[in-house]
């Protein structure tokens, strides 16, 4: 039973979260390109997404490639008392700080929708980059307690007794319920807001492509991360609550594989999924997505083909001009 558990987690992690780590490096790259257009670079909404792109690069990186390294090599935390310390931390302070970005992204769609002059300023690009900036520096200082509940004893990195209790109790209600269910609130709140100003208003903001566009996009993710998320708190919750009971082997070897299918695999299918869940739901962004890259190709060979006539024309120019000339 142990054996296959353990052979199955590491298949996993070899074969499924390197396909997480290629393919989500390149989506979120995609991301950037298409949300740092002039276009999508003026809406607020947009600003959100391109920081969480860049923050997904940095957490499938941080996240998978350790992991990937550990398969085949002794894990650094078991030597390494910096990486011990900065390991966890560094990760879920990434992961947060995402995950914030999305909770924002949902209240500027909600502020959009709402009757309130003074919510909709909410919703300015100047705003976003602040409360972006923001969110860099704070969460780091919130976040720093895990860098003091991490234990490195006996060449062994780990939470030991009330430690993995309060980290337990603290990512269960940061991580697990506290990002969703704000996400979930805002959403249904914009979609409500929204039915109600095009009925009363018929506002012509609401009926914008881009922003429309925008709200879909965005439900759809927050649909996605309540999915893969679902799972943690309650197994966060439980692990750290009966962490001083005896425990059969069989039973110590489920929890570890729950631990690492809501821990260590499905938290990283947010991050890694983020464009081509926006490109399947949202028909303007694939065709804003066609056109762009149709005219970087142009771009990039249009240029070349202008280069070959214009020194064709000069070579038969030229010897007209010496004929007038003579």
């Amino acid at each position: 039973m142990s054996v296959s558990l353990t052979d199955v987690s590491n298949w996993m992690t070899q074969y499924i979260m390197s396909i997480f780590l290629v393919v989500g490096i390149l989506g979120n790259v995609i991301n950037i390109y298409m949300f740092t257009r002039k276009e999508s670079f003026r809406n607020s909404c947009s600003l959100y997404l391109l920081a969480a792109s860049i923050l997904n690069i940095l957490s499938i990186i941080w996240g998978i490639c350790p992991s990937l390294y550990t398969l085949y090599n002794t894990d650094p935390s078991t030597y390494s008392f910096i990486y011990c310390k900065l390991r966890l931390y560094t990760l879920h302070t990434l992961l947060m700080i995402g995950r914030s970005l999305m909770v924002f992204a949902c209240a500027d769609r909600y502020a959009l929708c709402s009757r309130s002059a003074r919510l909709r300023s909410f919703c300015e690009p100047k705003l976003a980059i602040k409360l972006i900036i923001a969110h860099i520096f704070v969460w780091p200082l919130l976040t720093v307690h895990i860098v003091f509940l991490e234990n490195f004893t006996g060449h062994k990195c780990s939470m030991l007794g009330s430690n993995d209790l309060i980290y337990g109790l603290y990512s269960t209600v940061i991580a697990g319920i506290l990002p969703p269910l704000l996400m979930s609130i805002f959403s249904i709140l914009t979609i409500r807001h929204r039915r109600e100003l095009i009925i009363r208003l018929n506002a012509a903001r609401i009926n914008n492509k881009r922003d429309t566009t925008f709200m879909i996009m965005l439900l759809s993710q927050v649909i996605v991360y309540v999915l893969t998320t679902c799972l943690y708190p309650t197994v966060t919750l439980y692990r750290a609550i009966t962490g001083d009971q005896i425990k059969s082997n069989q039973r110590l070897q489920i929890e570890s594989f729950l631990a690492f299918l809501s821990g260590s695999f499905l938290i990283y299918l947010n991050p890694a999924s983020a464009f081509y869940v926006y490109f399947i739901v949202a028909k303007n962004f694939r065709k804003d997505c066609k056109q762009a890259f149709i005219r970087l190709y142009k771009r990039i060979t249009g240029e070349r083909r202008r280069v070959q006539p214009t020194i064709a024309q000069v070579n038969s120019i030229l010897p007209m001009n010496h004929a007038i000339k003579l």
